[in-house]
């Protein structure tokens, strides 16, 4: 999860760097390590929330956990998109191209997006359940000796 973060982070950082728009060279990498990290976020995150859910709650925990994520989700587009409007007609006011003051206005999201995803790792560490973790941990390494114990077959 944190690895996940921190890859969010810095490749929105990195698209930040993006000045003249060109897809191949400034955008494609940083896109790349933000899906990257992405996947290392989100599946984590699916696995935490639906641990030790009862199989009867399961349903309601996955429902419960996809709605947190697009109300997320719609509250980040919201901010982001609320920097890159007030950036751009800030820059507009100033007397900047149209084209300029767009870029303006993406690089401030970019960088607002990738602060929160960096701040979201130490977060992370907050919101790790330690006494589960910990039971996780002894059954890893003193396993049950009423259960068989795999073949190598």
């Amino acid at each position: 999860m944190v690895a996940g973060m921190a890859l969010i982070g810095v490749g929105l950082l990195w698209a930040t760097q993006a000045a003249h728009g060109h897809f191949w060279t400034s955008l494609l990498g940083p896109f790349f390590v933000t899906g990257l990290g992405t996947a290392f976020a989100f599946i984590p995150v699916s696995i935490a929330a639906l641990a030790g859910v009862a199989e009867n709650d399961a349903g309601l925990a996955s429902g419960l956990l996809n709605t947190s994520q697009q109300l997320g989700g719609a509250i980040g587009v919201a901010l982001a998109s609320t920097v890159a409007s007030a950036h751009l007609k800030t820059l507009l006011h100033q007397g900047h191209s149209a084209s300029a003051a767009l870029s303006g206005g993406f690089q401030w999201a970019f960088w607002v997006c990738g602060a929160t995803a960096l701040l979201a790792v130490p977060v992370t560490f907050l919101l790790i359940r330690r006494d589960e973790l910990a039971k996780a941990v002894e059954a890893a390494t003193h396993p049950d000796p009423a259960l068989p114990a795999a073949s190598n077959a």
